[in-house]
């Protein structure tokens, strides 16, 4: 078993300042996988495992505040090494953004280290 790490640069999203804003995160191409997510230089989680409709706070309070979000995924499907995750922000623009990529044999793990900045 061998574990591809991966980090992609931060990003910006742009918030809906009135409203709330809501993370999900997806894990596609039948594999399996878990998530966390902290405010950069906080080791407080705000969630972990799956993440479905995990509040952010209200826009507002998160301009200026950038999160980590670390997904893991273990490839338990036998007919594709590729992996699918997708994290979506509710009340953000661009609201989704997908990372695609593969790993070398069954069984390995995929790991992303992604950052969101909020404007």
């Amino acid at each position: 078993m061998n574990i591809k790490q991966v980090t992609k640069p931060a990003v910006t999203v742009t918030v809906d300042k009135a409203s709330d804003i809501y993370l999900d995160i997806t894990v596609g191409n039948a594999q399996i996988g878990g998530s966390t997510v902290k405010f950069v230089n906080n080791t407080t989680l705000l969630g972990k495992g799956t993440i479905n409709n995990l509040n952010l706070g209200l826009g507002q309070s998160l301009v200026g505040q950038t999160i980590e979000v670390i997904t893991n995924v273990l490839d338990v499907n036998t007919v594709t090494n590729g992996i699918v995750i997708t994290h979506y922000f509710h009340n953000g623009t661009p609201a989704m953004f997908p990372y695609n990529d593969t790993v070398d044999a069954d069984g390995d793990i995929y790991s992303l280290t992604t950052q969101y900045s909020f404007v």
